[in-house]
């Protein structure tokens, strides 16, 4: 149409209507099902548009524009279309408030589906999407200029975001959270599914929360997902991924690229879920940022498509110019084309973690790869291979090409490798891991599986183009190094570093195990370790070392052409202790700090062998080259402390103040030797320590115990033994030292710790030099010289003189119970139980027809009535050791059985039995057994209350004894048997007094026990036997006491508990004694067993049942406790009337 404006004409008014813009409306609106609206709509306020199902909001223009909003803000409902020629959803440049905008219907646009024109200070927009926003040639958000720092936005979309001709989305800062669980995509070449476009607005943004959750999918033809940044940033920005579903770039970019954010205060963490991909044709997987944290659970990869395979560098994550983490977790799989993990710049760090389960490969390159520093703490699976259709491939499992740490549990492993690598000579190798310094860890104590495994080396320790190391170098093994076509470990150091390598494991190499480089470096070979291969030292001045845990190492494995070459010093870890074999041409320095070193018949011919420190000790049998002993040192020759051999020394030898001489000695004049080819030195300083194996010595007895062939200049300082009793001495001629032993002034009485051990000691002495038994004791220890004397005593003995009074008296007791039965036959009530516990009891007729609890009286006895009764008794005895004689243990068992009558109001009685003991002293290993004819008359009567009772016993027992002597070498085992008697009688009174339904009587007893034992001479002892014309003892006490019963009634039966409460008081000489002589050497002396307690508590408790007319069962304990000792004892009876 052509418009004129010469002149005012129907043409002019519709070119001007033409051209004029739509209407607007700034109102609420609705378009209805089946409606289409062509009006541009402006919602401000609290107002409220809505385009429902079927219907249409089109426009040229941007058909809503949001203003600001107030209040409860603008709502744009859409379930039809709103379409536009320009943006279809836009706002106003100063819009704010809260605006929520609902789609789930179909917004399309041609250039921006939705935009925010402004900052949105202070705004929030609610975008939820279930239905589509596209655009054709902008993008379908366009959020760029929302970048106030107080900005709110939130993206939920579960249906289809999408440009066909630029990006998906564009955000801006504040706060922004983005939840996708439909589809974000651009079709566009070279966009972007979600991306920051200004590099400023990161300086904006508070934080990022983008969850692409199960299902989701963000596509971009470039980038997925982009963030820009500018260089000199400082954001303080929290930015958060997370992935369940799909990421994926398809042609030329990132997964997820956030590598212009350099802030050092950023917070980035990407996490990709079990379900999750983040992938990328032609790039990276992710490309992150400064600080990123990557926790994978599901899968990142990167591909190439329409690159080559030369052409390609595309790692699965990508650190450049950043430093981060990644943690890959069970089920975790990151793979990329080129490196699986790559940190690219030369500041750059990377700590990774590989869970058990996890994979990271490389798969034209390495597993991990950082051209900076790094950590990797390994639990899975790392790999790094070559890719065949490429002409190089640097497969290696791990590579950091400066300092590193890295811990490995489970498998690093390098494929292999292929071609040259551009700009380099050398063709490529392939590592399990190569480094540039640092420490590396495979397996642990616990963990021995752990694998480091490459095609041509295990590790390579290098510059990363074949120069020196950047730092020190420190591996320790557990598992497996190898190196399937090279070396096991090859360390490329030009003496700038010590490299230390500890074995515990294996490692293998087809050129070397081990090539330690140029530094002072330490290899340490721990016990049960191999090498495959040699392990060689190079330059300068390197330590084999024997490891902290004790072992064995076979000599012939060190030497120039042997496992172990080019090495200057052999030393030990401090603190262990190790055996060497077979011989070395070793001519290094040995050094032994610390440490323990036994040659079994071993060879260092040409080492000087220095020993000093802390417990420090060369011993054994063998060869050395020369010998420095220092200050704390022991040379003991002899693999064992009891063990004799020779020291050979090929050179000089110097025994150094502080140093010490360990020398073994033996009866048939044999001893430990140092033969010296050379030259030895002697300081007053240096001491000789004797130690000599058991056995009878002769005094006048000389030991040669070093011999030097180019003489002996000095001589000793103090000299010491084992003995007790012999003082060695030394003396030299110009190429020999001797050993001569002599009593000394020590008597043998002095050493010992007890009355025994000293009466023992000094008769052992009184025999003379001459005896057996002397020389026996002479040639002891101290301490063995104190338990020899406490053997020889034979105190055993005597204390079973108190095993005979307790018996003596438990048979007593019996007696005494049964006349109290018998003092008691015709009483009534609770007095009738006074008589309880003995061996017979009582039956009332009346009372078995009598009620529960009913009180008892027995039945007159018949004049003349015999009494028959049976009782068997145990007792167990504790006795403490007095500090004299040992402790004693004892049980004492019997039964006896015995006949009475009453006569004129007296019963008289017999009884005769069977008894038992056995005393032990344990710790003396003895023990005297008895076996006892007993025998006892009685009588007992009654004025009233008051009751009289005596009794005497007679016992004639057979006596076997055992025992067991260790005098030095000498161990005999004494015996003997004899026979004896004891007995005893005693008196007493007793007064009782009922009190209602309880009985109570108070006694004094009066008692006298004796033992009279007969000789015995031991036998199978010749030198260490007693004899003794036997043991005989005797003692008087008294008990005062009180005794209590009761009589019941229960279930027919009747039932009397009792108990009883004393004093017991010994006189006189309560301690056995006994005279003894040694057999061997005819001198006696006096041993005393524990003795009878003084004073002493004695209880008693029992039940008895009368089961019928004259027949009763009864069971009783009876106890004496004093401060050192205890008996108890156990009665069972059976008793009947006839």
């Amino acid at each position: 149409m052509r418009c004129l404006s010469s002149s005012v004409s129907r043409t002019a008014i519709a070119c001007a209507l033409a051209f004029a813009p739509a209407p607007v409306l700034a109102a609420s609106f609705t378009v209805p099902t089946g409606s289409t609206n062509t009006t541009v709509q402006t919602l401000t306020g609290t107002q409220t548009g809505a385009v429902s199902v079927g219907g249409t909001l089109s426009t040229t223009a941007s058909s809503v524009t949001l203003g600001i909003a107030t209040g409860t803000g603008v709502v744009l409902n859409n379930a039809g279309t709103i379409s536009s020629g320009n943006r279809a959803v836009d706002t106003t440049s100063t819009v704010t408030g809260l605006l929520t905008v609902n789609n789930g219907g179909a917004i399309t646009a041609t250039d921006d589906g939705f935009r925010i024109n402004g900052t949105l200070a202070g705004g929030t927009l609610l975008l939820s999407n279930s239905g589509t926003i596209v655009s054709s040639t902008g993008q379908a958000l366009d959020f760029d200029k929302a970048t106030a720092t107080n900005a709110i936005v939130t993206i939920t979309n579960s249906g289809s975001i999408q440009s066909s001709g630029s990006d998906a989305v564009r955000l801006g800062g504040g706060t922004i959270s983005l939840s996708n669980s439909g589809t974000i995509s651009t079709t566009s070449a070279g966009k972007r599914a979600i991306k920051f476009d200004t590099a400023s607005n990161v300086d904006t943004l508070v934080s990022l929360s983008l969850t692409n959750g199960i299902g989701g999918l963000i596509s971009g033809t470039d980038d997925a997902i982009k963030i820009a940044g500018n260089a000199g940033s400082t954001s303080a920005a929290v930015i958060a991924i997370n992935n369940a579903g799909t990421i994926r770039s398809t042609a030329g970019g990132q997964g997820i690229d956030l590598g212009d954010l350099t802030s050092t205060s950023l917070k980035i963490t990407i996490t990709n879920q079990s379900t999750g991909l983040i992938t990328a044709s032609d790039n990276d997987g992710v490309k992150a940022g400064m600080n990123t944290v990557v926790s994978n659970y599901g899968t990142i990869t990167s591909n190439y498509t329409t690159t080559s395979a030369d052409a390609q560098n595309y790692s699965a994550v990508k650190f450049d110019g950043a430093s981060g983490a990644v943690h890959n977790y069970a089920g975790g799989v990151i793979s990329g084309a080129y490196h699986g993990i790559k940190a690219s710049g030369l500041t750059d760090n990377i700590d990774v973690i590989n869970d058990a389960g996890g994979t990271i490969t490389g798969r034209n390159g390495s597993g991990v790869n950082s051209n900076g520093t790094g950590s990797v703490l390994n639990y899975g699976i790392i790999t790094g291979s070559f890719d065949p259709a490429a002409s190089f491939g640097d497969g290696d499992g791990v590579d950091i090409d400066h300092i590193g740490t890295i811990v490995n549990y489970g498998t690093i492993q390098a494929l292999g490798s292929k071609g040259t690598k551009p700009g380099e000579t050398k063709p490529s190798t392939s590592e399990g891991i190569a480094i540039g310094g640092g420490s590396i860890t495979n397996g642990s104590a616990t963990v021995r599986t752990a694998l480091i495994s490459g095609a041509n080396n295990g590790i390579l320790a290098d510059d990363s183009n074949s120069g020196s190391i950047y730092g020190a170098l420190t591996v320790t093994n557990y598992g497996t190094i190898q190196g399937l076509n090279g070396y096991g470990i090859q360390v490329v150091n030009n003496a700038g570093f010590a490299t230390t390598i500890t074995n515990y494991g294996t490692i293998s190499g087809t050129t070397y195990a081990v090539a330690m480089g140029n530094g002072n470096d330490l290899f340490v070979y721990e016990a049960g370790s191999s090498v495959n291969g040699a392990v060689k030292g190079e330059g300068g001045t390197d330590t084999l070392r024997l490891g902290e845990v004790a072992g064995t190492f076979n000599l012939s494995l060190l030497g120039d052409s042997a496992t172990y070459q080019g090495f200057e010093i052999l030393d030990l870890a401090i603190g262990s202790g190790w055996t060497v074999t077979g011989s070395s041409s070793f001519s290094g320095a040995t050094n032994v700090t610390g440490a323990s070193l036994t040659l079994n018949n071993a060879s260092l011919a040409a080492s000087v062998v220095t020993v000093g420190g802390s417990n420090a000790v060369l011993a054994g049998t063998g060869t050395i080259g020369s010998l420095v002993a220092n200050s704390g040192a022991t040379i003991s020759p002899g693999l064992t402390a009891s063990g004799l051999g020779t020291l050979s020394v090929n050179g000089a030898a110097r025994f150094n103040s502080g140093s010490t001489y360990a020398v073994t000695v033996t009866n048939s004049g044999a001893s430990d030797r140092i033969a010296v080819s050379g030259a030895t030195t002697l300081s007053t300083g240096a001491s000789v320590s004797v130690q000599a194996i058991a056995g009878l010595y002769n005094f006048r007895q000389t030991y040669t115990i070093l011999t030097s062939a180019g003489g002996i200049s000095g001589t000793f300082g103090p000299v010491s033994s084992n003995f007790a009793f012999l003082t060695p001495s030394l003396s030299y001629d110009a190429n020999t030292v001797y050993l001569a032993l002599n009593r000394n002034d020590t008597t043998f009485a002095s050493v010992a710790t007890t009355r025994n051990g000293r009466q023992a000691a000094a008769a052992v002495e009184a025999g003379g030099p001459n005896t057996a038994l002397y020389n026996a004791v002479a040639t002891g220890s101290i301490t063995a010289s104190q338990s020899a004397f406490q053997l020889l005593s034979g105190e055993a003995q005597a204390s079973f003189g108190t095993t005979a009074f307790n018996q003596n008296q438990m048979v007593g007791d019996v007696i005494d119970a049964r006349l109290r039965q018998s003092n008691y036959a015709g009483a009534t009530g609770a007095a009738a139980g006074l008589g309880a516990g003995g061996p017979t009891a009582y039956a009332n007729e009346r009372a078995v027809k009598a009620g529960p609890f009913s009180s008892a009286a027995a039945p007159a006895p018949a004049p003349q009535a015999w009494t028959g009764w049976v009782q068997g008794y145990g007792q167990w005895n504790h006795l403490s050791g007095n500090g004299n004689a040992s402790t004693l243990d004892s049980t004492v068992g019997g039964v006896l059985a015995g006949l009475d009558t009453s006569v004129n109001n007296w019963t008289l009685g017999f009884a005769a039995g069977y008894g038992w003991s056995n005393s032990s002293v344990a710790n003396l290993g003895s023990q005297v057994n008895s076996d006892t004819a007993q025998f006892a008359f009685y009588a007992g009567t009654a004025f009233g209350a008051l009751k009289l009772r005596a009794g005497a016993t007679l016992a004639y027992s057979n006596v076997d004894s055992n025992r067991v002597v260790v005098v030095g070498s000498l161990t005999e085992r004494p015996t003997a048997s004899y026979d004896g008697w004891s007995g005893g009688f005693f008196g007493e009174a007793g007064y009782a007094l009922p009190v209602g339904p309880v009985a109570f009587e108070p006694f004094a007893q009066l008692a006298w026990s004796g033992v009279n034992m007969g000789s015995f001479a031991e036998t199978g002892a010749p030198v260490t036997g007693l004899s003794s014309s036997g043991l005989s003892f005797d003692t008087w006490y008294t008990t005062l006491g009180l005794r209590a019963a009761g009589a019941v009634s229960f279930a027919g039966y009747n039932i009397v508990p009792h108990a009883s409460v004393g004093w017991r008081h010994a006189y006189g000489d309560v301690t056995p004694a006994l005279a003894v002589t040694y057999l061997n050497t005819g001198t006696g002396f006096t041993v005393q067993g524990l003795p009878i307690a003084e004073d002493s508590a004695v209880l008693g408790a029992g039940l008895d049942l009368a089961l019928g007319k004259g027949f009763t069962v009864g069971v009783s304990y009876d106890g004496a406790f004093a401060s050192s000792s205890q008996s108890n004892a156990v009665r069972g009876t059976v008793g009947f009337t006839f």
